[in-house]
């Protein structure tokens, strides 16, 4: 289940998600889509323990973790199912998703990144 739905200073989503095996919600970013070459169909999240994908089709989760060191790219290797958004939260991430496309995401005057590929989170 995820709530909390905002656009973070980075200038990517941010949420709370809570999953299976999970005893309290945590606070996921969405990566960066520089280009729709990149997308793939899914969206690469991340919390201070986890690190998984959503797939925009199904909604299907998958995270690792938990890494009490933090979940970092080589622990994607161990991600394995936890969950599926329902219709309404797939569609409400996939707008706010692409509402944030720019090729100068971000605006707090320090960080900027490429989320132009975000864009393409509507055409899944």
């Amino acid at each position: 289940m995820i709530t909390n739905l905002h656009r973070n200073r980075m200038g990517t989503v941010s949420f709370d998600g809570r999953f299976q095996g999970m005893r309290k919600a945590q606070d996921f970013i969405v990566y960066p889509v520089a280009s729709a070459a990149d997308f793939n169909h899914r969206l690469l999240v991340q919390s201070d323990t986890r690190i998984g994908y959503i797939d925009l089709h199904t909604g299907a989760v998958e995270l690792a973790g938990p890494y009490a060191s933090g979940a970092y790219q080589p622990h994607l290797a161990f991600r394995k199912p936890v969950g599926q958004l329902n219709g309404e939260e797939l569609l409400l991430l996939k707008a706010q998703v692409a509402s944030t496309a720019s090729e100068m995401a971000g605006g707090n005057g320090v960080i900027y990144t490429n989320n132009a590929g975000a864009i393409a989170s509507l055409n899944t």
